[in-house]
């Protein structure tokens, strides 16, 4: 074998025992947007990655896509216990503006993650296994930066500590536990849509033909975190008094986040483009 292909094979390699292992990780929990958005993002992103992006990201993956280890990151959670604050950043709930040193302390936070493994990812120098990994942690965190509730710190917990009744359910039927509005955000209303995954990657894909894309991939990290920090303080946290979420409030924010998976997935892929456009 030449030396050349010598890194592509072992790259395979990598990401079959990568497929294989995460087969039987087990996902109790739910965290941002859950599998589907993730996914949803992914597929989006896919469509709007450069031709050096894509054969990149075909040596670390082969055939398969990007939603293919778009949930990893919450996968491993449970056994990589550092990585948990790696998914949210702290900004207060009454505040328009990140300070790091508040918002960030020691950089444990989705923002300062996701600068990290950018810089992973383009660096040849590292090994094939810290870019794989560092790939696998962009894809996923990309997406829970759009998540409204994993930018807002309004004391409980992303809104995992507000109860609230989602179309007259108290019982979340895919946890088996109380709906809480954290919930709602990451599965409630996808799922509520009734739409299997390639239409709604349909739907998002038609919202974008009538937009600039280039203007919606413009800003920084924190320009998007905070754009999700005003979704979670305008259209998240109002709730009816009696927290009860159904038709209004539906419609109130569907829209809202189609906008921000739809975002998520453009800016994934320009993040994604530049890594390895700087590590030519």
């Amino acid at each position: 074998m030449s030396s050349r292909c010598k890194p592509q094979a072992e790259r395979q390699v990598l990401v079959l025992f990568f497929l294989f292992i995460l087969l039987f990780i087990p996902s109790p929990f739910l965290y941002a947007w859950g599998d589907l958005g993730h996914r949803i993002v992914a597929d989006v992103a896919e469509s709007y990655l450069d031709r050096h992006a894509r054969a990149e990201i075909q040596a670390f993956i082969g055939e398969f896509s990007l939603a293919t280890i778009a949930d990893w990151a919450d996968k491993i959670r449970g056994e990589r216990p550092e990585t948990a604050h790696w998914h949210f950043v702290d900004i207060p709930f009454q505040t328009s503006r990140y300070d790091p040193k508040r918002d960030c302390a020691e950089g444990d936070c989705v923002i300062a993650a996701i600068q990290r493994f950018k810089a992973i990812l383009a660096d040849r120098a590292r090994s094939d296994l810290e870019r794989f990994e560092a790939l696998k942690f962009l894809v996923h965190f990309v997406g829970d930066l759009h998540q409204p509730l994993h930018t807002t710190n309004h004391n409980d917990r992303g809104g995992n500590d507000l109860p609230v009744t989602f179309f007259e359910e108290k019982l979340n039927p895919r946890s088996d536990k109380l709906w809480n509005l954290h919930a709602v955000w990451d599965t409630g209303l996808i799922e509520r849509t009734g739409l299997v995954r390639p239409t709604y990657v349909e739907r998002l894909r038609e919202w974008l033909k009538k937009r600039s894309v280039p203007a919606l991939q413009k800003g920084t990290v924190v320009d998007w975190a905070l754009e999700a920090h005003r979704a979670a303080v305008n259209v998240a946290y109002p709730t009816p008094e009696d927290r009860k979420l159904s038709k209004d409030y539906f419609e109130k924010s569907v829209p809202v986040m189609d906008e921000l998976l739809a975002k998520a997935g453009v800016r994934l892929a320009r993040v994604l483009n530049e890594a390895f456009q700087t590590g030519k």
